[in-house]
């Protein structure tokens, strides 16, 4: 008989199709994910509709946690830093209080990813409009990261997302190349943005460490889980298992 995979849990959008597709091929074999979704009023990329997602952290954590996983990913990197500076870690601790197991959300994730890599300064890629670029610069500046550059796709909804291609994606970053040579690394910013198959020949084009939201989604998680998934195309922070 093979032995229980470990395990770890996600929380993301009702609409999000893309964490459950980028993350499975990534994961070493005794390893699983499971997931839940979170509530949501719309799909719309707005500051009121991801604040209003929060509502349903405890019920869907809750649930969740009837599959016993040893960590817990709130998988929405605007919905993480929408509320402040320190919503991500008090979105976290909602879920570790509703659950008894400990959380950590896609913005912390980021944040802890960056430290680890050393990028200080990086240039940014989103599906976002400019009041979530905006909010998200705040966010890492106040977190000690400073933002050189943004491009965006400037999407509206979570539909208009799920649409854009890793090729789109790494297009963008590309155009980019210039700009990225004067930072330490590249943001790319959603865990609806397909992003991840990219990043290894991101990295290798542009000589800098590319950081995705999915990817630092899932290196936090297996990280706090003490399991490495080396050598599966994730690039090298998931090449690594770095402290928090």
């Amino acid at each position: 008989m093979e032995p229980t995979p470990r395990k770890f849990g996600v929380l993301f959008p009702p609409g999000n199709v893309t964490m459950e597709r980028e993350l499975p091929p990534l994961l070493p074999p005794a390893v699983s994910m499971h997931c839940n979704r979170l509530s949501r009023p719309d799909s719309s990329l707005s500051s009121a509709s991801l604040a209003a997602m929060a509502q349903s952290v405890g019920r869907a954590a809750r649930d969740l946690a009837q599959t016993y996983p040893e960590i817990i990913v709130y998988g929405c990197t605007s919905g993480s830093f929408i509320g402040g500076e320190d919503e991500d870690e008090a979105i976290a601790a909602e879920i570790e209080q509703a659950t008894g197991i400990p959380a950590v959300t896609t913005a912390t994730a980021v944040r802890r990813a960056l430290r680890a890599l050393e990028v200080r300064s990086l240039y940014m890629v989103t599906p976002y409009p400019d009041e979530l670029n905006r909010a998200e610069t705040v966010f890492l500046a106040f977190h000690g990261v400073t933002v050189m550059g943004c491009d965006t796709f400037g999407c509206a909804s979570s539909e208009e997302i799920r649409r854009i291609s890793s090729d789109a994606v790494a297009d963008m970053v590309l155009r980019h190349a210039g700009e990225i040579g004067a930072c330490d690394g590249v943001f790319i910013s959603c865990t609806q943005l397909l992003s991840c198959d990219r990043i290894a020949d991101l990295e290798a084009r542009l000589g800098k460490p590319v950081v995705s939201s999915n990817q630092a989604s899932l290196w936090a998680a297996l990280d706090h889980m003490g399991v490495e998934a080396r050598g599966r195309g994730g690039g090298r922070l998931l090449d690594r298992l770095a402290g928090r």
